[in-house]
């Protein structure tokens, strides 16, 4: 009995040499971790967001993973615990968009990168919403109208798609109508709809119907039947 725990030691720590070694390695579970430590740089070993075991050094005060859910741009409270009284979330980023000079637009607070021209296809069902994104993978069209991405070498992506439902959420504000976007997006997009836009996400319970954002309420997330007409604005994800 005493060999074998000798053994499982021995096993134990050859696993465990390679972070020892590491220089100013902390095992402390992050949460822990004092402000002092974190601010330091000290390395943690911890699970990642993928749920992997590795190593993260800290360059803030215990927040290690940041929320990226941003706020909501209310900003008068009508109630203790409300958005604007708890002001959590994150903030927008002081130059939200970054015109990518080739039919695309990046949002700098999510990474997504969003066709410039924000109708190009006009509205349509949801079905033919699908098949616009499909063309535009294939030959840079949508509807019979090129969408004008000249972004991979002058030539168009072929990774676009239907934005899902908290994609398409993200990009609005709350704080504003007709449309619901940040302030200064006009100075990116081009023919952006004061009018509603589908999501690739079907409603649960209910197939016949789909989600959108509605740009003339506020961003509101509703549903349409897939036969009505909304609007077409495909999104991908990555850097150019």
């Amino acid at each position: 009995m005493f060999f074998l725990r000798f053994c499982t030691a021995i096993i134990g720590l050859v696993m465990l040499a390679p972070f020892l070694a590491y220089p100013g390695l902390d095992n402390t579970v992050v949460p822990t971790a004092r402000d002092s430590d974190v601010l330091n740089g000290k390395t943690f070993l911890e699970l990642n967001s993928a749920d992997r075991l590795g190593l993260i050094t800290g360059i803030q005060s215990q927040n290690i993973v940041l929320s990226s859910v941003q706020k909501t741009g209310q900003t008068t409270s009508y109630a203790t615990g409300d958005a604007a009284n708890s002001d959590k979330g994150v903030a927008s980023p002081y130059t939200r968009f970054t015109n990518n000079g080739n039919g695309t637009i990046t949002d700098n607070l999510t990474g997504l990168i969003w066709l410039q021209n924000a109708n190009v296809a006009g509205a349509r069902t949801w079905a033919d919403a699908l098949t616009d994104v499909a063309n535009l993978n294939r030959d840079g069209t949508m509807n019979g109208t090129s969408a004008g991405d000249t972004s991979s070498g002058g030539r168009h992506q072929t990774d676009w798609r239907l934005p899902n439902r908290n994609e398409l959420a993200s990009l609005t504000d709350s704080s504003n109508n007709n449309p619901a976007l940040p302030a200064g997006y006009s100075s990116f997009f081009s023919g952006v709809q004061s009018d509603s836009y589908w999501s690739s996400d079907t409603l649960k319970g209910g197939v016949a119907y789909a989600w959108i954002a509605n740009m003339s309420d506020h961003g509101i997330m509703d549903t349409a039947h897939k036969t009505e007409t909304c609007y077409v604005w495909p999104v991908r994800a990555g850097k150019e």
